[in-house]
């Protein structure tokens, strides 16, 4: 065997065992070579492929690319890494990258076209992750400084000193991050973050607790994006409530929150286990008319208290399509 033969055997299983499809055609589109990688691409055997028009490959909107393709390879022109769409076997179209150089004869005429093309599907469903990611990462970061801005603003109100917003501002700010931290999305799924309600619920809760027994009966559901801050707003405004006037601001107190579907709607009860006066509860703090006005804004929802001498019951009734996440 001569050292020509040789080159023409070694040539030969580079290109079948390549990891890229490689395919040479003649100058009408018929196919002339096939490798296995190309059979693994596009579903066809090289017996299917070989003979065959190359626009087997080519959806029907997209054949002008082929007349484009050999007027330039007659022109002894080089195409590169031109990203299309070819049709498998079964139907489906493929995402690839095409590398396509003139073939010539002895003579230096362009006789056909040698193809490399290379399954970018991967590629692009990762690009189109991170594209999502970085939506829903200004997305949610632009949520954060609206909710910041308006707490600052009605925090304010209320208070006297600078240093009294400041630190009112500092727990309510840091139980937002506690809440959020939930939501982060897992690098190793590379998808975006779920949040369990019944986990942002014993966060936020969690701080408060102390000796006092909290039980938490919630069926769960993963929270939309867009419901995250309302609801770790509302829950905290619960628990410095509940702190300062209530069962986790008392011994012998405890604290029930329960939590349900309903024809549509999500219906959370709190209940408060302690000693109360309801002659001494008058009007509604700033907290109060903020947890309203977030749920009615925000989850599309009602808020109702009670207040009686063993303690207080609050119904929170949420629409249910504005909680929970797609």
């Amino acid at each position: 065997m001569n050292s020509s033969e040789n080159l023409q055997r070694y040539l030969a299983a580079i290109v079948e065992s390549s990891d890229d499809a490689i395919i040479t055609k003649n100058l009408q589109g018929i196919i002339q070579t096939w490798n296995r990688s190309a059979e693994r691409l596009f579903g066809f055997t090289a017996e299917e492929a070989v003979g065959q028009s190359i626009l087997m490959l080519i959806p029907e909107e997209r054949h002008h690319e082929e007349v484009d393709i050999i007027s330039r390879l007659r022109r002894g022109e080089r195409i590169e890494h031109f990203e299309t769409l070819r049709r498998h076997k079964e139907g489906k179209l493929v995402p690839i990258s095409l590398t396509i150089s003139p073939v010539k004869n002895a003579s230096g005429e362009v006789i056909g076209a040698s193809k490399i093309a290379r399954d970018i599907t991967q590629r692009i469903e990762a690009a189109e992750r991170q594209n999502l990611l970085l939506a829903e990462m200004r997305h949610r970061v632009g949520n954060c400084f609206a909710v910041a801005a308006s707490l600052i603003t009605v925090n304010a109100r209320q208070m006297e000193t600078a240093s009294e917003l400041a630190a009112l501002m500092r727990q309510r700010l840091t139980a937002l991050s506690d809440a959020h931290r939930l939501a982060v999305a897992d690098p190793e799924k590379e998808a975006i973050g779920t949040t369990s309600l019944r986990a942002l619920i014993a966060s936020v809760v969690e701080p408060f607790g102390g000796d006092h027994l909290i039980e938490l009966d919630v069926e769960d559901l993963n929270i939309a994006s867009d419901a995250v801050t309302p609801m770790a707003l509302v829950v905290y405004e619960f628990c410095t409530n509940a702190a300062k006037y209530g069962a986790l601001g008392q011994s012998d107190s405890s604290l029930l929150i329960t939590a349900r579907r309903q024809a549509g709607r999500f219906l959370i009860k709190w209940q408060e286990r302690c000693c109360i006066d309801p002659h001494t509860v008058h009007g509604e703090g700033f907290g109060t008319q903020m947890c309203d006005s977030v749920v009615t804004a925000s989850l599309g929802g009602t808020i109702s208290r009670q207040f009686h001498t063993s303690g207080m019951t609050a119904m929170i009734d949420l629409d249910l399509a504005a909680l929970e996440a797609k």
